[in-house]
């Protein structure tokens, strides 16, 4: 073996033993199936995916560390936990997601029988989170944030967009030694960016900017997340103002100044998110993602999607990541 041979060999194992590694745990045959995967990453963070189904209810409890705070997403059958301590429960069901810190007591959670459990969750040490506010916010606006997210439990609809983030997560074994862990700090931000607006929008965002009640508001946040439950079928104004008890004019105007779009313009948005994300997973054709967002013409989706990403979707796929079949 030649000098240069023995040294890209070694370059290679480097770059390969430096980038992020995923632990992978199988639920034991006897129990059930599933498997749990955790990637540690900078600052300490941990990034886990659940997927879980039991033969038998079970019951499980352990310490949580107050050094974390975590968010957790759930993304199939819903899932509950208590907090010994403090007598508290937290219920999450699908496509909804909630964060909290850890209170250093003891959790206890309730698997159900035949449930499909699948859920993914961050756990961020909360001297890296507050560090963050402390960056990106002014000493107001971390101090707020602080308050609410450290010393409660706020639950938030997982979004298009956020489902997407979580999806890339996993892209990260294309790029080798730091890039991998660039990859995974970047879509953290994302995540959290898009999060925490979530999270915010009706105590800190909208704050003072916007003559608006509290009760508009909360109809507003509403007509989105039904919006956001059913892309595919997105109501009309007309129907979003019957369902949240606020009229079309209050609703329309109040939504625009809200989310920065027209609703219109805001579940067309959406349905090119949730469609990117459906051909990056690669399971259905462009027609078949067409009618699942919402679309039923083909070609004005594709006309909609092209204008969005500047691609046509089908080579969506192949235009964000190279095929692993051309790799060496």
């Amino acid at each position: 073996m030649t000098h240069g041979s023995r040294y890209l060999g070694k370059l290679y194992n480097d770059l390969i033993t430096n980038s992020p590694q995923t632990i992978l745990m199988d639920i034991p045959s006897d129990l059930g199936r599933g498997r749990i995967s955790q990637t540690k990453i900078k600052h300490g963070i941990i990034l886990s995916d659940w997927q879980m189904c039991y033969q038998a209810d079970m019951n499980v409890q352990g310490p949580v560390s107050k050094e974390y705070i975590q968010i957790i997403f759930c993304l199939n059958d819903g899932i509950s936990w208590g907090m010994m301590d403090e007598n508290k429960s937290i219920t999450i069901q699908k496509r909804e997601s909630c964060i909290y810190a850890g209170h250093g007591g003891t959790e206890y959670i309730c698997y159900t029988k035949d449930s499909n459990f699948t859920f993914k969750s961050i756990k961020i040490p909360i001297t890296y989170f507050s560090q963050l506010l402390t960056d990106y916010f002014d000493g107001q606006e971390a101090a707020a944030y602080e308050k609410k997210l450290l010393n409660g439990i706020s639950k938030v609809p997982v979004t298009p967009a956020m489902e997407q983030i979580l999806a890339e997560t996993s892209q990260f074994t294309q790029y080798r030694g730091g890039l991998g862990y660039l990859y995974l700090d970047g879509k953290l931000l994302e995540l959290l960016s898009i999060y925490l607006g979530e999270v915010l929008e009706l105590d800190i965002l909208m704050g003072k900017n916007i003559s608006m009640s509290r009760t508009e508001r909360t109809a507003i946040m509403e007509a989105k997340r039904i919006i956001d439950s059913q892309l595919a079928f997105a109501p009309s104004c007309e129907e979003l103002s019957r369902l949240v008890h606020l009229s079309v004019t209050k609703l329309t105007r109040g939504f625009s100044s809200f989310y920065g779009m027209p609703i219109h313009q805001y579940v067309i948005e959406q349905r090119l998110v949730q469609a990117a994300q459906l051909l990056l997973e690669g399971d259905w054709n462009v027609s078949e993602v067409a009618a699942i967002v919402g679309y039923g013409k083909p070609s004005n989706f594709a006309a909609a999607f092209k204008k969005k990403y500047g691609v046509a979707p089908k080579n969506y796929r192949e235009s964000r990541f190279d095929n692993p079949k051309n790799k060496p």
